[in-house]
């Protein structure tokens, strides 16, 4: 876990700059009724040149207070991201993650069950309390890691791991953190679509441009001879702007331009405190060379965003196109940058890259016991110290996951938690992430579901029925790769005679996959089958209350609380 004893140095740093912005804020201000007092003065009396000169200077003098102070205010502006920073990793050690946005929930794939049977996307999921991407595609590529993920390498995983341990860190979360909210919605996708479209200029356009140009010049030298006032000159400002107009109508210049040059601007500015951060890591330093390298196209493709948007503005339209047909000048940068799209394809990936790196980072940052999963060939998983990150105050437990697994225990023992730790850190492990456990080895897995086959009623399909489903959908995974199975209360939804034999059914077609498999059951009968290990939770009864250590042991449950719980609850009498 990183220390954040920091914080208290940015706070104080925070307080003492406020008390410096708030005096070049009232300076402004005094300024700018100055300001507004000299005009009335130059208006209204005497001295014109006096208070002319007097007008100018406090403009000279506003924008000189307003150079210096906006360092200044730049600074306010990051360290309260830090600030929020700090609050952030503060929540998640506390478990308050839940207000915490976003949650991943646009990223759910109902079909693939494990995503809402482990908490993965949704309120109160995984991907809510490791995410600290802004842009969409960052949030994208977590979502993605966490539930269909692309092999990394250990380069990777190091990366992950280094960052845990360091302080720069923060630092880059605090830059994510600028990334405003119009933008965080922004689509890269969209964005590179536009900026791949070649524009065509029509050629008749272009023709009645070089004549009105010829035919302006032509009057222009015509009146100067004889002595004309060139106003009439005026009418070619219309009439190109018209020209212009009509012969460069395209979708591009109807875009939201704002909402992508502020996407760009934030992209731009998290690229430079990248590439500036001190933090030495190959892995690392390959995405910040990267960086480097495309940086200037980045800002081009940013800069072009940024004429788009001016060009909305009314008098800068008319003006432009009447004296320079800004809209063909504007095609033409447009056409140019089409052919550096890689180079902005590179930057964008890189940096949604460091964004998933921070994300994953978060489990080391945040929890005292983590570690780097290693890789297993054979088809165990070993676990020590093994957690659940989202459930307080979770009891480790050690196991070694070598065949088919039946888990029998009392209510409320603990049962779907430890097979919902083994599932998490299964699929951290595959992300290429961190593990909450002191040591975990595994092979990589895909981790298949059914905890949560409730009754689909809007369907017309039953519990059972929605068992089987996810049943057919468990044994085609498992005879495809190896596989990591988790069932809660296998076919709960149906009699316990059909429950039994349907149960040892299933077990039995397991056994002969490449396959781990964990079973929870209340009938004892399946502790029998062949070619699997018994274990169990258990519970303790002092002094009429129930207690429950959440310690795994070998074998299979010898007792059962319900009859007990009843009676705590008071539905039953106490005999």
């Amino acid at each position: 876990m990183l220390s954040l004893d920091e914080k208290e140095t940015v706070k104080n740093e925070l307080l003492h700059l406020n008390k410096i912005t708030k005096w070049f804020s009232f300076g402004r201000l005094l300024i700018g009724i100055g300001f507004i007092v000299l005009v009335i003065c130059l208006i209204t009396l005497d001295q014109f040149k006096l208070y002319l000169c007097l007008s100018a200077g406090a403009i000279v003098l506003f924008l000189l207070v307003s150079e210096i102070g906006n360092p200044y205010f730049q600074k306010v502006k990051n360290l309260k991201n830090r600030e929020l920073v700090f609050k952030k990793h503060e929540n998640r050690r506390n478990l308050s993650y839940q207000s915490f946005s976003p949650d991943g929930r646009e990223h759910v794939i109902y079909e693939d069950y494990k995503q809402l049977d482990l908490d993965l996307l949704g309120p109160r999921s995984l991907f809510q309390y490791l995410c600290v991407a802004k842009s969409k595609a960052g949030r994208e590529k977590l979502a993605k890691q966490l539930t269909n993920p692309e092999q990394k390498t250990k380069e990777f995983q190091d990366c992950v791991y280094q960052l845990s341990q360091t302080t720069d860190a923060l630092k880059l979360e605090a830059s994510i953190a600028t990334i405003s909210a119009e933008a965080k919605d922004c689509d890269s996708t969209e964005i590179l679509g536009i900026a791949k479209k070649q524009i065509k200029i029509q050629p008749l356009g272009l023709c009645l441009m070089a004549l009105s140009y010829v035919a302006c010049i032509g009057l222009l030298v015509f009146f100067l001879l004889n002595h004309i006032a060139p106003y009439y000159l005026l009418g070619f400002v219309v009439l190109n702007f018209f020209i212009a107009k009509v012969f460069t109508k395209n979708d591009v210049f109807s875009i939201n331009s704002t909402k992508y040059m502020n996407f760009l601007e934030s992209y731009v500015e998290l690229a430079k405190d990248v590439i500036d951060l001190q933090f030495e890591n190959p892995y690392f330093d390959e995405l910040k060379s990267v960086l480097k390298e495309e940086l200037p196209f980045l800002i081009q493709f940013k800069r072009n965003f940024e004429m788009l948007s001016y060009r909305k503005n009314v008098i800068l339209s008319i003006l432009g196109n009447g004296l320079l047909y800004m809209d063909y000048i504007l095609i033409a940068i447009l056409n140019h940058t089409n052919k550096k799209i890689g180079s902005i394809e590179k930057s964008l990936d890189a940096l949604s890259e460091v964004e998933l790196l921070l994300s994953l980072a978060t489990i080391g940052l945040d929890n005292e016991v983590y570690s780097i999963p290693l890789a297993n060939e054979e088809l165990t998983i070993e676990i020590q110290g093994g957690y659940h990150p989202l459930v307080k105050n979770c009891v480790a437990n050690d196991f070694t996951f070598q065949s088919g697994v039946i888990l029998t225990g009392s209510n409320m023992s603990g049962k779907t938690t430890f097979m919902r730790m083994l599932g998490v850190n299964q699929i951290l492990a595959n992300a290429g992430g961190l593990v909450c456990a002191s040591y975990f080895r595994a092979p990589r897995l895909k981790v298949v579901t059914s905890l949560r086959a409730n009754d689909m009623l809007q369907e017309g399909i039953s519990t059972f029925y929605a068992e089987i489903h996810r049943m057919k959908t468990i044994i085609s995974s498992s005879e495809k790769e190896k596989t990591l199975v988790l069932v809660d209360e296998i076919f709960k939804g149906t009699n316990a005679k059909d429950r039994i034999f349907a149960s040892k059914e299933i077990i039995k077609k397991l056994n002969s996959m490449q396959c781990l498999f964990l079973i929870t059951t209340h009938d004892f009968e399946l502790c029998e089958v062949e070619h699997i290990k018994n274990y169990h939770f258990d519970e303790e009864y002092i002094e009429d209350k129930i207690t429950f250590d959440y310690q795994i042991k070998n074998g299979k449950c010898q007792r059962t609380n319900a009859i007990y719980l009843l009676r705590m609850a008071g539905v039953l009498d106490n005999q």
